[in-house]
């Protein structure tokens, strides 16, 4: 990635709102709020590639609009597989589409910088929707397991979200 990626300049309730928004689009919730993320990325042109290198990168080409790759190393669960897929997501949709970009484009993950928080806040709305995601807090309390198990996310990224929320 040569150019340095610019953030959105999105605010993160608009950002939470507009990854809920393409969820609902493409209809991809369960009735409990579980993201159907193999549906999105069918739907969008996605494909997921597995890399073959043991600690491969965690990364998103972007060839044109509707032509992307998310690329997932060998090694890591289906929880985080989720969650680097719903990042990878946000990249697409906020700092690839939404600016009108064109062509090819690469994002990888390492730097720490506010196009990364945006991208993760992309998918935790993405994956943990809002009103959805306060019922199994409701349900569960803060047994983030369980409420992890409702979205297919670990328990420290049910944790944040509730922490973002105030539900904790």
């Amino acid at each position: 990635m040569g150019e340095t990626l610019q953030a959105s300049p999105l605010s993160n309730q608009s950002i939470a709102q507009y990854a809920e928004l393409i969820g609902s689009h493409h209809g991809i919730y369960s009735q409990v709020g579980k993201a159907d993320l193999e549906k999105l990325l069918q739907l969008l042109g996605g494909r997921i590639q597995q890399s073959q290198e043991m600690f491969g990168p965690e990364a998103l080409t972007v060839h044109e609009p509707g032509n992307f790759e998310v690329h997932l190393p060998p090694l890591t669960s289906d929880r985080r597989d989720r969650f680097t897929v719903a990042h990878e997501l946000g990249h697409y949709f906020l700092h690839y589409l939404y600016p009108k970009m064109e062509g090819r484009m690469t994002f990888g993950r390492g730097t720490r910088n506010r196009a990364e928080t945006q991208a993760n806040f992309f998918a935790a709305s993405l994956l943990m929707p809002e009103a959805q995601f306060r019922t199994a807090c409701t349900t569960f309390g803060s047994d983030w397991w369980s409420v992890g198990e409702v979205f297919g996310v670990s328990p420290s990224a049910a944790s944040v979200r509730a922490q973002v929320l105030g539900v904790s």
